[in-house]
This record gives C-alpha cells, structure tokens and sequence, in this order.
C-alpha cells in the first residue's frame, strides 16, 4: 500500500477540566523529523510522543500542535494561610516607617505561600490528552493511507 507523506488530522477533546485540541500534519522529507508545540505545562509528554511517532512513521516533517483551555473549576478551594498572612502584617506594622503607610490586602494575598489554590489533578489530564492523541494519530495514519490509494489510482490510471 502506498502511504502519501502529506497529511493532516485534528481532534478536539471536552472533558470536566476544560477542553483541548490535537492537531497533526506532515509534508515529505527524507527522514523523520517531529516538531512540538504546545503549552510548557505540559512538555512532559513530548518523549511519549516522539516515540509514538517514531514507532508508526518512517519518515517526513511531522508537526503536532495542543492548545489546552482550562476550564474555570468552580469546585476549586482557595485556602489562605491565615499564620503566614497574620505573621506578614504583624512584621509590617512593626516597621518603624515614618509618614502614613497603609498595608494593602492584595498584597498580603500574593505573597508567595499565603494563598494555596486546589491543584489540577495532571496525571487524569495527561491520560485524557494521550488518549486523545492516540485517536488523532489514528486519524491521521488513515489520511496518509486514504491520499496514498488516491495516488495510487492517479498512477495506475498513467500505466
């Protein structure tokens, strides 16, 4: 069968953290080259990736793209540290400043430490994303194979 090195798929998964897309193409080359562009959070799964590409391709300049939109947990718990908060105000008023000096809120608030927000759960998003690459990759080897039968019945047709 004769696989066309062109090629494109993309797939849009929803789930209850939010929503992502997956999106591959390819253009000929000699070897195999992949590129990746996606969010930093989640650069850990590129060496899944590149071997995945690399077990089911031989060759051509591959890039896979993810855009993640997270979606706003309305269930995520703001806890505030209430001793370290109680402990900066009280290192502030005892500043000797002179003049009037006003401590504001906000700022308290974005001292490192003093707000501690409920954390994404990465291991499910990470198994929701591969699983959802995996399809994606699917549809894309079946638009690499679906143009290759194109090409061969182009060629055919010229014998």
């Amino acid at each position: 069968m004769i696989y066309s090195m062109t090629a494109f798929a993309r797939r849009e998964l929803k789930a209850n953290w939010g929503s992502a897309v997956w999106e591959i193409r390819s253009v000929n080359q000699r070897y195999l080259e992949t590129f990746f562009r996606f969010p930093e959070a989640y650069r850990s799964l590129e060496p899944v990736l590149r071997e995945r590409f690399r077990k089911t391709l031989q060759r051509g300049k591959v890039e896979c793209q993810l855009r993640v939109m997270l979606a706003p947990n309305s269930e995520a718990k703001i806890n505030v540290n209430q001793t370290l908060a109680a402990q900066l105000i009280e290192a502030a008023e005892s500043l000797p400043i002179q003049g009037p000096a006003t401590l504001n809120r906000l700022e308290v608030l974005q001292w490192p430490g003093v707000v501690e927000a409920q954390e994404l759960d990465m291991d499910t998003v990470s198994k929701d994303l591969l699983a959802e690459f995996d399809l994606t990759l699917k549809d894309f080897l079946a638009a690499r194979a679906s143009e290759g039968a194109n090409m061969a019945d182009l060629i055919e047709q010229r014998l």
